[in-house]
């Protein structure tokens, strides 16, 4: 019985996880498979193609492809004037395409095998035009997927498989979810309700459409913890740091929670394994940096120091980037946040700290938004982290905490309305608020 009603849970979240694989609703609901839409996808597609059809990272031949028709940006950007999303250093400077090119593409001219020839600004020197174009983006997730999208080099089905993997990476991030939920909870139902609200009630669920690096990197981190707190399993945690770090370098902060899970035990043997893979990324990171940009320390994309207080209020109350319009079910784990930490002081902690240290160094960059996107993308990786908590809550069982288990029902069915609706409707609700979403599929 207890294995049957596992599967049940299984087989539904896989359902809703992988129906908007085939299934949008634009102009009218239909059924195929998913295309990139906007943001920074198109740029990553550009990317991985660069690695399984060239061998390299240099994206000026893909781009230009791109332009003349080709989908090595996806079906939708195909013939277009998408910009190139690199990085050129000047003098310690970050340049940008557009400062070095006119973006117009129209109006390059052809060379009499009918390729597109770049022009450049005026006053800028004509040798850009043949120059290596780095991306502004870790080459990390073109790297990780290079030998599941390899067979299909060449064709459109590079694109459906890089989005299919982000589903498939948020199902396998699910089974590792759980595993650090039954280190802290007996209660399958507690598990299992806290799994589905992390995973259906938050923008986690939006992301499992797309080709960002947050599904991948939410993967890495989640089985972090589920690794760490396994006997002899620290070597395995450290490698899903090392590839959080080729995707997002600041993923490299979890090693402080993750050392403190065996720095008491002074297990030195497990502190070393830990840091053996993290410290090998760090130096391909710059390897890699000093090839493509031309020094050890400049990397695709500096980080721009913005003001953390207000990065910080805003990830939590924004209209259109906060958690609590976007996934209020996990602003209320932190009422079953004391008692976990009571219980399981060291474990509990090292995760509280690792959702922290994720949720500060985003606040602190300028550009916490994440650019042009859904809700509070840049922490999505960070939030099973937080809903922890909620495993606490929900295995309470005296009067309060019963009236508060359906406060946190009530937020988690808000919350996966808003996201189910919201990947449905993929192409529409970039840049949306919860309310906007609401109003357009309810007439309200």
């Amino acid at each position: 019985m207890r294995s049957t009603r596992v599967l049940a849970y299984w087989l539904g979240l896989a359902a809703v996880v992988l129906l908007p694989q085939f299934y949008q609703v634009e102009k009218g609901a239909k059924w195929g498979f998913a295309t990139v839409v906007s943001g920074d996808e198109p740029h990553y597609l550009v990317l991985l193609n660069s690695v399984i059809l060239d061998g390299d990272f240099d994206v000026r031949n893909n781009y230009l492809s791109v332009h003349e028709g080709s989908n090595q940006a996806g079906a939708r950007f195909a013939g277009s004037g998408l910009d190139h999303q690199i990085t050129y250093w000047m003098g310690g400077r970050r340049v940008e395409w557009s400062e070095v090119f006119n973006v117009d593409v129209g109006q390059w001219p052809k060379d009499s095998r009918g390729h597109l020839v770049p022009q450049v600004k005026p006053g800028v020197d004509p040798r850009f035009a043949v120059l290596p174009e780095a991306a502004a983006h870790p080459v990390g997730v073109a790297v990780l997927l290079a030998p599941i999208a390899f067979p299909f080099r060449g064709t459109r089905w590079v694109e459906h498989v890089a989005i299919f993997c982000s589903a498939l990476a948020t199902l396998l991030a699910a089974y590792f979810y759980q595993r650090v939920l039954r280190y802290f909870s007996k209660s399958e139902a507690a598990v299992w309700v806290t799994t589905l609200a992390v995973f259906l009630a938050t923008p986690l669920l939006f992301y499992t459409r797309s080709f960002f690096n947050e599904p991948f990197v939410t993967l890495c981190v989640i089985a972090a913890f589920a690794l760490a707190l396994a006997p002899g399993k620290a070597f395995w945690a450290g490698l899903s740091v090392a590839v959080a770090m080729l995707m997002k370098p600041p993923s490299v902060v979890l090693l402080a929670p993750l050392s403190l899970l065996f720095l008491p035990r002074r297990d030195l043997k497990s502190l070393l394994l830990l840091g053996i893979a993290p410290l090998a990324a760090a130096l391909l990171t710059l390897w890699w940096n000093d090839r493509l940009y031309g020094s050890p320390w400049l990397g695709p994309y500096p980080f721009y120091r913005g003001n953390l207080w207000q990065g910080a209020w805003g990830l939590l109350t924004s209209e259109r980037h906060g958690l609590l319009w976007f996934a209020p079910v996990l602003v209320l784990s932190a009422l079953g946040w004391p008692g976990l930490v009571r219980r399981f002081p060291l474990e509990a902690l090292a995760c509280l700290l690792g959702f922290a240290l994720l949720y500060l160094i985003t606040a602190w960059w300028a550009y916490w938004v994440g650019g042009w996107c859904y809700g509070p993308r840049l922490i999505v990786p960070a939030l099973p982290l937080l809903g922890l908590g909620l495993v606490h809550a929900l295995e309470r069982s005296t009067v309060v905490w019963i009236r508060a288990r359906w406060l946190i029902y009530g937020a988690m069915l808000y919350g996966t309305v808003v996201n189910f609706l919201a990947v449905i409707h993929s192409v529409k609700s970039w840049n949306n608020t919860p309310i906007e979403i609401l109003r357009r599929n309810f007439n309200i």
